[in-house]
This record gives C-alpha cells, sequence and structure tokens, in this order.
C-alpha cells in the first residue's frame, strides 16, 4: 500500500513537472529562419534543449517562424508538423525521434490495394531503375525505362520507400492513394559541395587547407585546348603563360611561384584520383588546385609544385543524356608591339650608314653622304615592299567537334564522350589533330560493392616547323620578292645575286615547301576502380591504372632546300615508348559519435614507369625519299632504356566537432629508385586545422556573415624529379677507337644524393558576406632545401659540375580571391570574380653563386640573397653625346671586395655585369565578369602580370645599329633618335658609324614584362526551353568567343609572355622569334538532348 503510494505520488509530480514545462511560453516571430535558429530561442526562453539527429532531421531548413506567447508543446507540433518524427521530455532536453509506425489494432481488418506511379526528377524527367519498396516488407520493384512502376496488394496506409543513386532517398505514405507521381531531389552532398582533394573527397565546409575549385560553370565557356590556358586568371596563385601560339602547344603553369633550380616546377596533375593520365578539355567537369601541404602532402614526393586535380564527367541524371558542341573559327597571328619597317621607312633609316663619319677623323662633316648613298641604295627600293610576315602568317582555320552520352540506373551509370580537334597553324605548313574518346561507368554490384571503368584513347598528329624559317620571316628585308614571275618560291643561297636578301640569304618559304616536321602520337590509359564497403564504418578502396604511350617525331629537310643541307639532305627520326603501373590500395573509415566526425583512410601506392628510345639521323639522302634506311653520311643511331619506380605508404586522418572545429593530419613515406639505396626513402607529414566561426551559436543572429572560416596548416612535401641515375658514376659509350667502343667517364657518382624538402606554412581566411560576396585570403612560406644542384668542381676532380644536395629558395607571397553577386534579379544578374597573388623569392645556403648562360651569351645568377632567374649584365646607360658611342656602367670596388663607386665606360669588357631584374613577376591575377539578361550571357575575362623583366633578343638583331645591314629592322619608338653628331644629347640610339659592340647582352634590350590582356570575351543566347522542346532538344546555345582580344603592354618585341622554363636551349624570360600567339574568333552552337 506505501509502496502504491509513493508510486502514485512521483507519477503526479512527474506528470506536473511535464505540464508545467510544456506550458511554458515561447515568443519568436522571423522571417526565413532555420530550425537551428528557433532551437536556440526555446533554450533561451524556457531553458530546454533540443537534441536530435542529423539523420532524422536538417536543422538548416528554412521556416517563417510566428510564435507569440504560444505554448512549448504547440511550437514544437508545429515544427515537426508533415514529419514523421516526434519528441519526449527527459529533465530539461526535448528530444526529437522518429516516430513509431502505428501497427492496427488485432481487430481490424487491413484493406490491400494496388498501387502504380512514376518517378521523377525536379525537371519532372523519369528516372528508370528507381527502387520502390514498401517499409517494413519485402517487397521491392525497380521502375522501367519511362520511370513507371507498379506494386500489388499493399496496405492502404504503408509507406513507400524510393530511392536512386544520386538523389536523396524519400519516404511517401501511401494514404490510400493508387496511383502516385514521386518527385526525387538530387544529393546536393554529390553534385556540388564534395571537394576532391588528395586520395577522398571533402564537403567544402570541412576543408582545413589552401584549395581553390573551378566548376564546370566557370569552364563552359571556355574554348581553349589545354587546362592551363582554361584556367589563366581564374585561381588565385596561378601563373600562367602562353609561350608559343604553335598548333596543339600547351601553357605553362606555375603555382605560388618557383621553389626550386633543377626540379620541374609543373604542378602534378591527377585525373580522375590517379596521378598523371589523359583528357580532353571538352570532358573536364572540374579543376581543383591544392596549394599547401596541408593538401598536396599527400601525394610526397611529387608534388613539390602544387597539384591540379582533373575530374573528368560523369553521367548526373538518369535517363540518356546526348550533348554536342560545334566550334568553328579562325585564328590569326598576333605580333604584339613588334612592327616592322616598311620598304620606304628602312631606306630612311639605311641613310644613317652614310653619315660622314670616322672615328678619331678630323675632317667629319656629320652629314649623310647621299652621292654615296643612291649608288648604293636605288630609289626604286622605296616602291619594293614585301610584306614578309603576312606571307609567311596565314589566317588559320579551327575546328572544335565534341559528341557525349551519358545516363543511369540503379545499377550502372555510364558517361561515353568522342571528340575531333583540328587547327591549322598561322606559320605556313604547321597544324595539329587530336582524337580522343572517353567512356566511365560504374556498376553497383550490391549496396557494398561498385566496380568503376574508365578509359581514354588518345591519337595525334600534326607538323611542326623549324625555328630559323620563322626567324628569317621576321628579319627577310622587304626589298626583295619570295616568288618569281610564276609565281614559284625562288631559290637563294649565298652565290645568289639576289643582293637584298637577310645576311644569310634564305627564302624560308622556300624552305618550308621542301621540309617537312611530322610528329603522331598515341595514348591509352584505363582505370580499374573497385569500392568495398565492408561496413558502415570502414571501405576498402583500390585504384589502378594501365597507361601506354607511343610517339614519333620526324625532321626532315630535301637535299633541294637551300642551307647546310643543299644537295644532301638531312634527316633525324625518335621513337618513344613509355608504359606506367599505378595502384593504390585504401581502408578507409567514417565514425560519427555525438557531435564529433573521425575519418580518414591508411595503405599503400606502387608507381611504375619504362621509357624506350630509338632513332637515328644522318646526311646524304636522295631526293624523295626520307627514311633512315637510305642516309649514306654522317649516320648516328640513338637509343635508351629507363625504369621509374615508386612506392609509398600513406595515411590521413580528420577530425571535427560540432561542424566547427576541424583537425586533419596526413603522412606519405615514398621510396624512390632515383637515389641510392641509403638514402631512397623519405617521410612527408603535414597538419592543418580550421575553425568555422560563422557555425558558432555567438553568430547565429548574424546577418553580415554567411561564411566565416580560420584555417592554418604546415607539412612537408619533396621532389626526387631530377631523372633516374644522377647518383651513380656513369660513362658514356659514345666514343669510338679503333673501331671499338670506348668507354669515357660521363658523371660523377653522388652516393649521398637525396630529396629536396619543401616545408610549407598557410594562414587563410574565409569570408561570407550577405550570401553575395566570398573572400579568400591566404598568406603562405615555402621553404625548400637541400637543392638538387650542379655544384662546381675543383679542376683536380676533371669534371665541371656534380650532382649534390645544396642551397634554399624562400619562396613567400598573399593571394586574395574575390567572388560577388553584384546584381541578381529575375532577368539581369551581374557576377565578378577578382584573383591577385604577390610573391617573391630569395636563396641562401648556396655554396657560392652559380651562373649559368644561356643562347646569345643571356646570363642569370643564383646567389645567396638574390632571386631566382635573376638577369645578369651590364646596364646600358645609352649614348655618349660627343662621340655616339654606346655606353655602359662600370662598377669600382675596393680591396675587400665593396662597390664604392661607378663610371661611365663605351668599352664593353670593362662593364660590370649587375643583378638587374628577374624573369619572374611581383604580382599577377585576373579580373573576370559575367552578365546575363534574360537568356543572354556575356562573360570578359582580364588578366594581368606586373614586375618581371624580359630580355627581348629579337632587338639585338632589329635594333641592330648597322650591324647587320641586310637584316630588316623594327620601327623605333617614338621617343628614339639615332644620334647625328658631337653635342647631340637628345640621341637614344649610337651612331652606326661608332656602335662596336653595341647590341652586346646588356639591359638595352633588357624590357618590363608587366601586361594587361582581355583573354577571353564569349557572349551567347539560350533558347527558352520550350522553343528547343519543339525541336526535340532540351538545351540548346548559339554564341560566339574571342580569344587573347587586345595585350596592353610597354614591352618593345613580340611578346611579353615568355617561357618560365629552364632548359638546353631556353632562358626563363627570353623573348626571342618564336611561334606568336594567335587571336582566336569562334562561333560556337551547344546542344543537348
Amino acid at each position: 500500500m506505501r509502496v502504491n503510494l509513493i508510486i502514485a505520488i512521483i507519477t503526479t509530480c512527474l506528470l506536473q513537472v511535464s505540464a508545467a514545462g510544456f506550458a511554458q511560453k515561447v515568443n519568436y516571430v522571423k522571417q526565413n529562419t532555420t530550425l537551428h535558429q528557433v532551437f536556440l530561442e526555446i533554450k533561451k526562453q524556457t531553458g530546454f534543449r533540443v537534441l536530435y539527429s542529423d539523420q532524422n532531421l536538417n536543422s538548416q531548413t528554412k521556416i517563417n517562424a510566428n510564435f507569440k506567447d504560444s505554448e512549448l508543446a504547440q511550437v514544437m507540433e508545429t515544427l515537426l508538423k508533415d514529419q514523421n518524427l516526434t519528441y519526449k521530455m527527459e529533465r530539461k532536453n526535448i528530444l526529437i525521434k522518429t516516430r513509431p509506425t502505428a501497427f492496427p489494432q488485432t481487430n481490424t481488418i487491413l484493406k490491400e490495394i494496388d498501387i502504380s506511379g512514376r518517378i521523377l526528377d525536379k525537371d519532372k524527367k523519369p528516372l528508370p531503375g528507381a527502387s520502390v519498396s514498401v517499409k517494413g516488407t519485402n517487397k521491392v520493384v525497380s521502375t522501367d525505362e519511362n520511370g513507371n512502376f507498379s506494386l500489388k496488394g499493399v496496405d492502404e496506409q504503408a509507406v513507400l520507400i524510393v530511392s536512386f543513386v544520386g538523389y536523396l532517398r524519400k519516404e511517401v505514405p501511401v494514404n490510400g492513394l493508387r496511383s502516385l507521381n514521386i518527385e526525387l531531389a538530387e544529393d546536393v552532398s554529390l553534385l556540388g559541395d564534395v571537394v576532391v582533394v588528395g586520395y577522398d573527397t571533402k564537403k567544402q565546409s570541412e576543408l582545413t587547407s589552401a584549395v581553390s575549385v573551378v566548376s564546370s560553370e566557370k569552364l563552359k565557356d571556355v574554348t581553349a585546348n589545354s587546362i592551363g590556358a582554361m584556367l589563366q586568371g581564374k585561381v588565385p596563385g596561378l601563373q600562367v603563360v602562353n609561350s608559343s601560339g604553335a598548333p596543339g602547344s600547351n601553357a605553362e603553369i606555375r603555382l605560388r611561384g618557383v621553389s626550386s633550380v633543377n626540379a620541374n616546377q609543373s604542378p602534378l596533375f591527377v585525373v580522375d584520383g590517379i596521378i598523371g593520365g589523359n583528357y580532353d578539355p571538352n570532358d573536364v567537369e572540374s579543376v581543383t588546385i591544392l596549394k599547401d601541404a596541408g593538401a598536396t602532402a599527400l601525394y610526397g614526393s611529387q608534388a613539390n609544385a602544387g597539384v591540379i586535380i582533373v575530374t573528368t564527367k560523369r553521367a548526373r541524371q538518369a535517363e540518356t543524356r546526348f550533348e554536342a558542341k560545334v566550334s568553328t573559327g579562325f585564328r590569326t597571328a598576333d605580333f604584339g608591339n613588334m612592327k616592322l619597317m616598311n620598304g620606304n621607312e628602312l631606306y630612311d633609316y639605311h641613310k644613317e650608314f652614310y653619315r660622314d663619319y670616322v672615328v678619331g677623323a678630323s675632317n667629319n662633316s656629320y652629314k649623310i653622304d647621299l652621292v654615296k648613298f643612291y649608288s648604293e641604295r636605288p630609289l626604286s627600293l622605296r616602291n619594293q615592299d614585301y610584306d614578309w610576315s603576312k606571307e609567311s602568317f596565314k589566317k588559320a582555320p579551327i575546328y572544335n567537334f565534341y559528341l557525349s552520352a551519358s545516363g543511369k540506373t540503379e545499377k550502372n551509370d555510364y558517361y561515353v564522350g568522342a571528340s575531333y580537334y583540328k587547327e591549322k597553324g598561322t606559320f605556313i605548313n604547321t597544324n595539329f589533330e587530336r582524337v580522343n574518346l572517353r567512356g566511365n561507368s560504374t556498376y553497383h554490384f550490391s549496396k557494398k560493392l561498385d566496380l568503376t571503368n574508365n578509359i581514354n584513347l588518345s591519337a595525334s598528329q600534326g607538323r611542326s616547323y623549324d625555328y630559323m624559317d620563322a626567324y628569317y620571316s621576321f628579319l627577310n628585308m622587304p626589298w626583295d620578292n619570295p616568288y618569281d614571275a610564276s609565281g614559284n618560291p625562288v631559290y637563294v643561297d649565298g652565290n645568289s645575286t639576289f643582293k637584298w636578301w637577310s645576311r644569310d640569304k634564305i627564302n624560308p618559304i622556300h624552305t618550308v615547301q621542301n621540309s617537312n616536321h611530322p610528329y603522331r602520337g598515341f595514348n591509352v590509359n584505363y582505370d580499374l576502380g573497385i569500392n568495398y564497403r565492408i561496413n558502415d564504418w570502414l571501405t576498402f578502396a583500390s585504384s589502378n591504372r594501365l597507361s601506354a604511350s607511343f610517339d614519333k617525331g620526324t625532321n626532315y629537310v630535301s637535299p633541294l632546300a637551300a642551307g647546310t643541307y643543299r644537295g644532301m639532305g638531312y634527316l633525324d627520326e625518335l621513337n618513344t615508348l613509355n608504359y606506367g603501373l599505378i595502384s593504390n590500395q585504401l581502408f578507409k573509415f567514417n565514425f560519427k559519435f555525438g557531435e564529433h566526425s573521425l575519418n580518414g583512410f591508411a595503405g599503400g601506392a606502387f608507381e611504375s614507369s619504362k621509357n624506350e628510345t630509338s632513332g637515328a639521323s644522318g646526311k646524304g639522302l636522295p631526293e624523295g625519299l626520307n627514311v633512315p634506311g637510305v642516309i649514306s653520311s654522317n649516320q648516328v643511331i640513338i637509343g635508351a632504356h629507363n625504369k621509374y619506380i615508386l612506392q609509398s605508404l600513406l595515411s590521413q586522418v580528420n577530425y571535427s566537432y560540432k561542424n566547427r572545429y576541424f583537425l586533419s593530419g596526413s603522412f606519405r613515406y615514398d621510396g624512390s629508385s632515383n637515389f641510392a639505396p641509403s638514402k631512397q626513402y623519405g617521410g612527408f607529414p603535414s597538419v592543418s586545422a580550421a575553425w568555422a566561426v560563422s557555425n558558432e551559436d555567438f553568430l547565429a543572429d548574424n546577418h553580415i556573415f554567411s561564411n566565416l572560416k580560420v584555417r592554418a596548416s604546415y607539412g612537408i612535401t619533396g621532389t626526387q624529379d631530377i631523372g633516374a641515375s644522377r647518383f651513380l658514376g656513369l660513362f658514356s659509350l659514345t666514343t669510338k677507337y679503333n673501331s671499338m667502343v670506348a668507354a669515357v667517364p660521363y658523371q660523377l657518382a653522388s652516393p649521398n644524393l637525396t630529396w629536396e624538402s619543401k616545408r610549407q606554412i598557410n594562414a587563410g581566411l574565409d569570408i561570407g558576406l550577405f550570401k553575395r560576396v566570398n573572400l579568400t585570403v591566404d598568406v603562405y612560406r615555402n621553404d625548400t632545401k637541400d637543392l638538387l644542384l650542379q655544384v662546381s668542381q675543383p679542376l683536380s676532380v676533371g669534371f665541371e659540375t656534380k650532382w649534390e644536395n645544396a642551397g634554399t629558395v624562400i619562396n613567400k607571397g598573399i593571394e586574395l580571391g574575390i567572388s560577388s553577386t553584384n546584381i541578381k534579379t529575375k532577368d539581369f544578374e551581374w557576377n565578378t570574380d577578382f584573383t591577385l597573388n604577390f610573391n617573391n623569392n630569395k636563396l641562401s645556403d648556396f655554396p657560392s653563386d652559380i651562373i649559368k648562360t644561356g643562347s646569345w651569351s643571356i646570363s642569370q645568377i643564383y646567389r645567396n640573397g638574390g632571386n631566382l632567374f635573376e638577369f645578369y649584365m651590364p646596364k646600358w646607360l645609352g649614348v655618349d653625346a660627343q662621340t655616339g658611342a654606346p655606353v655602359w656602367e662600370k662598377i669600382i670596388y675596393n680591396t675587400e671586395g665593396k662597390a664604392v663607386a661607378s663610371e661611365r665606360t663605351s668599352e664593353y669588357a670593362q662593364a660590370t655585369n649587375q643583378e638587374v631584374g628577374s624573369a619572374l613577376p611581383k604580382y599577377q591575377g585576373g579580373f573576370n565578369n559575367s552578365f546575363r539578361y534574360k537568356n543572354f550571357n556575356l562573360r570578359v575575362s582580364t588578366y594581368f602580370n606586373y614586375g618581371n623583366k624580359v630580355f627581348s633578343n629579337n632587338l639585338r638583331f632589329m635594333m641592330n645599329d648597322g650591324h647587320e645591314p641586310y637584316y630588316n629592322q623594327i620601327k623605333l619608338p617614338k621617343d628614339a633618335k639615332i644620334w647625328s653628331g658631337p653635342g647631340d644629347t637628345q640621341a637614344t640610339e649610337p651612331s652606326p658609324q661608332n656602335a662596336a659592340n653595341s647590341t652586346e647582352t646588356s639591359t638595352r634590350y633588357l624590357k618590363d614584362g608587366s601586361y594587361f590582356t582581355i583573354r577571353n570575351i564569349a557572349f551567347s543566347y539560350t533558347l527558352p526551353a520550350a522553343w528547343a522542346k519543339k525541336i526535340s532538344m532540351s538545351d540548346v546555345t548559339v554564341g560566339i568567343t574571342a580569344d587573347n582580344v587586345a595585350t596592353f603592354s610597354n614591352f618593345l618585341g613580340q611578346d611579353p609572355q615568355t617561357t618560365i622554363t629552364p632548359t638546353r636551349y631556353a632562358t626563363p624570360g627570353v623573348s626571342d622569334f618564336k611561334y606568336p600567339n594567335n587571336r582566336q574568333y569562334l562561333l560556337n552552337v551547344n546542344f543537348s538532348f
């Protein structure tokens, strides 16, 4: 009795507490708020904390709250209305949970009905292969090709569960209905919010590293044929240089400057999650750029220069979708500010060669001897004006055709894309064409097992050119015509009577017609991926790639061509075969406990590649035959085999708490065959963290910050990319003695050679304002230590250099990226993207100064405290007003080697080499705008580069003060003046009679390489959906684009965009007679059905 009384009292008290709790009042009125905000208000006003699972409830769901003095129970009922959820109070907590299924009383008669319906996407298109099941039973069917389904004998109060790959799962109460049309929403987490980073994916909100993503939306109007050109100006910190306009050429890419002297500084490309691989720009879905070590360290020794991840297209909707693109147009050569003299201008310029001035003579009149001039330069030359560049560079057509098909079912999704690209070069007899075929598919064997197959086939061919042919197309004088009276190219050589040809008397039109430089290539990649979900938290992921490529290049000069090989001909042929294997085996885990999340992976990677080359060259070819077997003179046979292996262990752990605090750590252990056995392994760790400040409670009610995140990372990457066998002592077997092969020492052994390592630190801030402006700022410092250098050796060693680890490059910079929606209405929208990157580097720990001298005696110096690619040459001081001689600067040093004074000198041998500027820019970036008015779209993309120096080697020949009187000349700037006599203080150019050594390497030809370019303008019109539907299309867009529209620069020469890659034949920052970049104009038609 007493026990029963106690129970009754306790129960009554609990009921009173509960009733009192639910009787509490809530006041909260706000439009377009979230459930999360309402729960915070409930806690604030009543003290009750609302607890729920993210799997059951989306707390970011938007609602209009209108609670005025409402009881807590009423508020909860309103919030959970139309959701299969209920709630329960425990102490000061309100627990939200799934509403239990109501079972009928045993005396209730169950009524069964037959159901039919259709499963659709948001565009009312059918989803074939969708799964429709009855909850709590084993009844399940799949939709047909039109999205239809039917179920028999279903309880009229049952709940249907509908699911489809790529879409959110949906539960639908039957409620006695016999016909249902059910619409599924796309899983946004699979479509846009997920970023591919390293060997896994992350939501953008979870990123702790410096990562930029360029979506398909921002790439769709780009008509460039390479990823580099597509990305120019769109990514903070990404420098893109189009150093050649030759057909099939690719842009040079640098991410956050240059951090090494000899190692490859191009970012590592990863295609569909596997290092390397080929792709067609038409197949690209998105591009992700990993910048700091927090993101790149997982690629260890291959990621020293950053990582660019290319994700190709896959199916995004159920029914088969066809997409086609047709682009056609033309290109014209862009010669920049290199304006050549016409016949009349060159005639007047040559008068300066006849000025009466002999150095040291006392009777100089300084007047032009017109009598002698007219006798040697007939007046008729004024009317002889042949434009060599116009004849050598023509308007060139370009074509690009693309067709794809994609679709998905519950079991399979696929994408197939095919493209054909062809461009004729603006320089005569050059071209490039490529055929590409890609197939991506994923088969879902079960809920546990997925199998992915990707294959890419690519075949290309084209014709290249001889540098000297382009060289003479600029230098030949306008006073002679390359064609005879019959229109045939004139043969010219050193014995010809033609007087006005270039010094070497070469007709490039004739040479091009009597030479051939073809190349061809074939490439295949096959990817196999296996994804097996062992249980709810553990997955095994295997990704593998087999690749093979074959390339063949030929250079042929006919015996009929003028020049060195006249009467003999020349041929060289090189064949290259590459094949490789990459295999990654990972175990991925994912735990969630309360508000904590822990995920990551661990596993191994293996990479192997083999390269085989063979070729032949020689002279003595019969006319009309161009195969190695007919070579009769100076025959050389070459061949080589190289093998490379990289083995790795890798792991990563990611932790998050409350979706506010994120921590990530990774470690990779690489072993490379490029080093001696004792030095083959290196470890590359990283750690990164982020704080999503905008998810904190104290910013819950703010209307300013839609996103606010602070990031930081530290890590180490490395490089071993200097080629195989650099640590070995090598012998060359190319020398013969008494008809026998002789072994000659070729390379000193370097058994202690080891990895370059880059220590990277990064701090970043991501800010979203008013849901219209997104700002990203990153500050970084990268220290690359133990540089792989060829260090000078004592003469007693017998070798000039030896591979050693020495020196450090310190690279620092700031990146800024801004994206904004300036105006957005129903009919009009204006968006802006702005990127900016400041970068500088310093060298330290070098054992001694290293001076690299390239072609034409152009030098760059590497020394402690200096910059990379720092030009090293005398300073040009102009013209001696009394003598017309060139003047350079001579530095006077004291006994301690310190500069104490400077003086002017006209003796080039006495001029002092100095550091005069780097080929790397101080800052660069892009400014892009897109406009939409109804169905019209306009995009304008620009790019700028500031603060670098470019040596215009063209000017050495085309502003040569009469040294080469048989070369055409560039038009002198308006403020330029040739010296005319003593006291001419306005002269900027030396006297042709006193210009000895004036064309030697100096800052006379070193120019400011800054420029601003309108990179791309795209204008398009999209047909209204109703119009497109009438012609059986789902989307039709017609547009025109213009690339490389205009470049604004003070650079005097062909183009300020020059190579930034040091090679045996090229020096960074040197502008020579390159294949000019092109302006491109295209008509584009895109349609899908």
